[in-house]
């Protein structure tokens, strides 16, 4: 039980379509639960409360709109606004509306904190990150509701006890950026729940006195909860009490992450309509697009709930077509719901129980972000039955079928996709009609999730039927055992918040003085794991971003090993709280995740473990080459003869090491111009590509003072062409502001206009635009102005292939390592391919590796170039490189996974052994 000093407690639904609000009055008896209407914009100049707050920000242009129009009754630091006008106005200037901000906080691929969206707006048009955005919504409901308890203090939103609900797939990542954006909005204190969860609780809230009239003891309740842009299942039991006392609901199994959605449904609707209208010559890139899919949001919402026979869809034409463009279709609805039913809930058989869960990630990439790869959600639903089968047999000894469903989110509104999804779950366990799982009725899914966070929030009180929940997956820290990895154990799933975990028995060393890494992992389906327990590393376990610190101890801060052991937190915020404490002192650090580079995609995958001995006559070797007695030497000969792997073969481990030994000794580089030139070149092999190690910041931050320095020997054109090469291969790990740096001090040298018609490559200069173009932090404008200047450079006879290669990654559709926000847009690309179309090519393999990359299809219409200019590629290519071409043009018309041979062609050159990309270690 919580004592609450507070006057009210407040449930908040932040929603990727809605947010709502519900509260309880703890200072009146009845504890009655309400919806709290929030005022907002209904219109120009209309102020109104509405049952909810649609989870949509405009941001109007200047002069755009009257003042008086937008103005809100509470002050605003900005004319940006939420809710119902937004939406609906949006909706015709979509370029201007930001939507599924909810969405974009768990999207790994892209940096949350940066100024983003709406996703493919203009340049000209302010953007805001995904945590902003969801800031503002939050702000806005504490606006409304300070405003209404204007008149007292104590009564203000940020004074009240409140539960702010999330997908029960968010991990911990997505979790504390909804915490931070919740700080940002002026609520410090605030409990996170699961909105499956929160469902069920509203369910209790209306059956709170004959909840054992429905449900019995023994049996099982899905949740099936699928928003505007997440989907979630929870299994939740009713156990009989082992003290004879009532039984009680315990939550047993959560789902795992999946973006799915009623957004899917929309853009399918959507590409039916655009197919119908290929053949009317008629572009819905950008805008139009946009606008379609915000029709068919509304369209099928009449279509499949209000029983309406055929819904009219008018696209407006733009600019001076205005008019002539205007197309208008009409939206059945016997084919809204075959298209809905049989693409998102198509029905099953019992050998679907058995299957591997679809991918959750490799989908299309509409409006940035990565859609679920298989749009049915019941497959999804069969997998994670089928993953919590035993499970729920050894805890309750019977069947994963559930006795009743619960459905939630404006998704599973129409009662034929209920229905459907009950007939689904029923040909899993070869059901009857009559044995299907009842549904658990929800009256006003809209406002379930608040007014269940408002009943949670009264049963922390202590009042209310609570269901035993706690952490919704464990949580495991990788930590060495001899010569292998362990996964420690540091909270079992189900642990209840506020817990406190202290694993003293479980001691072992960390590097002080020195960045250190710890890699975390977490599972929502393993269970019986304790903390402390040791398990292996498998496929049951997920990563999520690494734990960085410094561990600073001692006064003269030299590096050595200090034991310590684990402590584990799963705060009453519903957040993961990390320690490491000293063995040997009173001192303890905490951990905290890397949320500063999410878009990270390289991680360890190191199979070959190379013995001490072995590690350490390789590293002398490479240090023998630059013996200053006799002539400099290729040591990498001899270091393979000593580990009995080829240079390529080289773990990541053994790479390390020797670039640890060559950055501690910079002065080898100092004897001759040719020591520096191998020093320079076996540090950027051994440290390449700057990043997937855990001390691989610490060595670039030692490398980056040798690039202030400059070279030893200036003059010499061997070291300058392996100073840019170095640079090249380590710049994933530099970041943008040392990347941005570098492109600065060659403006001189990349920018500068000649009057000469005639350009002289130097090989330094080629790698220099290598080193460039290889820096995917740059920003879009830089990452412009590069293009703009290599163009004029590029001649198919006369120009070296390796400015083809720059010009390629400059402009190319997919990044490796850099965040999908910093790719050239579509349409500031086309005319430099235009002129590269228009060049006299020879060779069909260069003019293919140059435009493949630039035209590759992503999936995500603010990145993929124009169908026409992709059929007009293709065209060309076909006419170049006859049938061999047919396999390797598929990516310009299909979203294909790239290839390992195409990654390291990207690169430059393979990635060490020890290394593979983030994206394949999800579609592995």
């Amino acid at each position: 039980m919580q004592n609450s000093e507070t006057p009210f407690v407040v449930g908040i639904d932040l929603g990727t379509t809605n947010s709502a609000v519900s509260f309880v009055d703890l200072r009146k008896k009845s504890f009655e639960i309400k919806n709290f209407p929030i005022q907002q914009l209904a219109g120009a100049g209309v102020f109104a409360p509405h049952n909810v707050l649609p989870s949509f920000l405009y941001i109007p242009g200047t002069h755009e709109m009257d003042s008086s129009a937008i103005q809100h009754p509470w002050p605003k630091s900005t004319d940006m606004f939420a809710g119902l006008f937004a939406r609906e106005y949006g909706g015709k200037v979509p370029s201007r509306l930001v939507v599924s901000a909810k969405s974009w906080l768990c999207h790994d691929q892209v940096d949350r904190r940066a100024p983003i969206l709406p996703w493919g707006a203009p340049a000209e048009i302010p953007k805001v990150s995904p945590i902003e955005a969801t800031s503002l919504y939050l702000s806005h409901i504490r606006s409304a509701w300070n405003t209404y308890h204007a008149k007292d203090p104590d009564l203000y939103l940020e004074h009240q006890q409140i539960t702010v609900t999330v997908p029960a797939s968010f991990d911990e990542v997505a979790r504390e950026m909804t915490l931070e954006a919740a700080r940002e909005a002026g609520l410090p204190r605030v409990i996170l729940l699961e909105e499956p969860l929160a469902a069920f609780y509203s369910w209790l809230l209306r059956h709170e006195k004959n909840w054992m009239e429905q449900i019995r003891p023994g049996e099982l309740v899905l949740v099936c909860d699928m928003g505007g842009g997440t989907s979630d299942f929870t299994l939740i039991s009713l156990k009989e009490s082992e003290e004879g006392g009532s039984p009680r609901f315990e939550r047993i199994a959560v789902g795992d992450h999946l973006i799915l959605g009623g957004d899917n449904v929309d853009l399918a609707l959507a590409r039916m309509i655009e197919m119908r209208l290929g053949g009317k010559d008629i572009s819905l890139s950008g805008d139009r697009w946009k606008v379609l899919c915000h029709l068919c949001r509304a369209a099928k919402e009449r279509l499949l709930e209000g029983g309406r026979a055929r819904e009219r869809i008018t696209i407006m034409g733009e600019g001076r077509r205005l008019i002539g463009d205007t197309v208008s279709v009409f939206l059945e609805q016997e084919e809204t719901e075959e298209i809905v039913l049989e693409g998102f809930f198509p029905r099953l058989s019992p050998d679907d129980l058995k299957r591997d869960a679809p991918p959750v990630t490799g989908g299309v990439t509409e409006f940035g972000l990565p859609y679920a790869a298989d749009a049915a959600l019941t497959r999804y639903l069969a997998a994670f039955l089928y993953s919590h089968k035993e499970e729920v047999h050894r805890k309750m000894d019977r069947s994963v079928c559930p006795d009743h469903i619960l459905f939630n989110g404006g998704a599973l509104k129409p009662l034929s996709i209920r229905e459907r999804i009950r007939v689904a779950v029923s040909d899993l366990f070869n059901l009857s009609p009559d044995q299907a799982p009842a549904e658990l009725e929800n009256p006003n899914p809209d406002l379930a999730v608040s007014l269940g966070a408002a009943y949670y929030g009264l049963v922390k009180y202590g009042k209310g039927v609570r269901v035993g929940s706690g952490s919704p997956r464990s949580y495991y820290m990788s930590i060495g055992v001899g010569e292998q990895k362990k996964a420690l154990c540091l909270v079992e799933r189900g642990l209840d918040e506020g817990s406190v975990i202290d694993l003293p028995r479980n001691i072992f060393e960390v590097q002080a003085n020195q960045p250190v890494q710890f890699d975390v992992y977490a599972s929502s389906f393993r269970s019986g794991d304790r903390a402390g327990d040791l398990i292996n590393i498998d496929e049951t376990l997920s990563p999520l971003p690494p734990l960085r610190t410094l561990i600073r101890f001692g006064k003269k801060e030299e590096a050595r090993s200090i034991p310590v052991h684990m402590e584990a937190n799963y705060t009453e915020m519903g957040s993961l709280a990390l320690w490491c404490r000293s063995g040997i002192s009173d001192h303890r650090w905490q951990l905290s995740f890397q949320l500063r580079q999410p878009y990270q995609v390289l991680v360890p995958d190191n199979k070959d473990i190379l013995d001490a001995e072995r590690v350490d006559a390789a590293v002398c070797a490479a240090l023998m080459a630059f013996d200053d007695t006799g002539e400099i030497v290729n040591p990498v000969r001899e270091i393979a003869a000593i580990v009995l792997l080829s240079k390529n073969q080289w773990p990541l481990d053994l790479l390390r090491k020797i670039s640890d030994a060559l950055l501690s000794e910079p002065d080898l580089r100092r004897i001759s111009p040719a020591h520096e030139s191998r020093w320079l070149n076996l540090l950027g092999f051994c440290l390449r590509p700057g990043t997937g190690d855990a001390f691989d910041d610490e060595r670039l931050r030692k490398l980056w003072r040798f690039y202030k320095d400059g070279l030893v020997f200036t003059n010499k054109t061997q070291n300058k062409n392996e100073w840019w090469i170095l640079w090249r291969r380590v710049a994933a790990g530099l970041g943008p502001g040392r990347q941005r740096q570098i492109l600065q001090d060659l403006s001189s040298v990349l920018f500068t206009k000649t009057k000469s018609k005639k350009i002289i490559f130097s090989q330094e200069l080629v790698e220099i635009w290598s080193a460039v173009a290889n820096m995917e932090f740059l920003s879009v404008q830089d990452k412009k102005r590069c293009s703009e200047a290599l163009l004029p450079l590029l001649h198919p006879r006369k120009s070296p292939e390796r400015l083809f290669w720059s010009f390629a990654r400059l402009c190319s559709r997919t990044l490796l390592y850099g965040p999908a926000d910093r790719v050239l847009p579509p349409e500031m690309v086309t005319p430099w391919l235009d002129t590269i179309l228009a060049m006299n090519w020879n060779d069909p393999e260069a003019l293919a590796s140059v435009l493949v990359p630039v035209a590759r299809l992503t999936g995500d219409r603010v990145r993929d170039l124009s169908p026409d200019m992709r059929k007009k590629i293709g065209k060309k290519l076909e006419n170049v490189r006859g049938d061999e071409s047919r396999e390797a043009l598929a990516c310009l018309y299909s979203v294909i996974p790239m290839e390992r041979k195409e990654e390291k062609e990207m690169f430059g050159e393979s990635l060490p052994p020890g290394l593979r990309l983030y994206r394949d270690a999800e579609t592995d």
